[in-house]
């Protein structure tokens, strides 16, 4: 069979020189802004060392590459050989200093092409029981405050909840870096209270400036 290619660009290279780092070419550098030290990120590598016709070919291996392991398709594997030698791995921020993210060690060998950098958000990226389907999220009402990502449901998976009780419905999925929680309705309910409660403990010079902010934002 005859594939029409895509066309993948480095936006970086793997480096190691005592410390493993990603660098990220000067062409992408702005696309760096938002990441911060501490945030876990999925690097989606080109394992250039494996991609030849020969071993894009093989479709199956024997897993850590041990023969006394039965054969597998590469697809049940984490094998650089592979159809397409894509590799991704989940790591962590330790500090940035330019151009570089400096990573955890990875078995990538220094100057291996990283094809894209994306955040790593559980709900998505470590999957369990959803207690709440994807398709019912709201997602283009999604709203991030601070650090903070608050995805509510669809208003239109509402109707026939009567038999449903504010302690088990769950209204709102926060995301928190990598981290994901569920609230229920009657736990959001509190957290409005709690919130409330906080915002007029405040200084009354701080809910001033706050109001005024607010007035010329509307």
């Amino acid at each position: 069979m005859n594939f029409e290619p895509f066309k993948l660009v480095p936006v970086g290279y793997v480096r190691k020189n005592g410390e493993t780092f990603i660098e990220i070419l000067p062409k992408f550098t702005d696309a760096v802004d938002g990441l911060q030290e501490g945030d876990w990120i999925k690097l989606i590598l080109w394992f250039h060392g494996s991609d030849n016709p020969e071993r894009r070919s093989v479709l199956k291996v024997h897993p850590y590459n041990n023969p006394k392991n039965p054969l597998r398709g590469v697809f049940a594997t984490r094998s650089p050989v592979r159809p397409n030698p894509l590799a991704i791995y989940a790591v962590k921020i330790h500090r940035i200093e330019g151009n570089r993210l400096y990573i955890d060690w990875i078995d990538a060998h220094d100057g291996t092409p990283v094809v894209d950098i994306k955040i790593l958000v559980e709900r998505l990226d470590c999957p369990r029981e959803a207690p709440v389907p994807e398709e019912e999220l709201d997602i283009p009402s999604s709203r991030q405050i601070g650090e903070v990502n608050r995805i509510p449901r669809k208003s239109e998976h509402l109707d026939g909840l009567e038999e449903v009780s504010p302690e088990e419905y769950e209204a709102l999925v926060l995301e928190l870096g990598p981290k994901t929680a569920v609230l229920r309705a009657k736990e959001l309910s509190e957290l409005i209270e709690a919130l409330n409660e906080i915002y007029e403990n405040l200084p009354v010079e701080i809910r001033d400036r706050l109001a005024t902010l607010k007035q010329r934002t509307d």
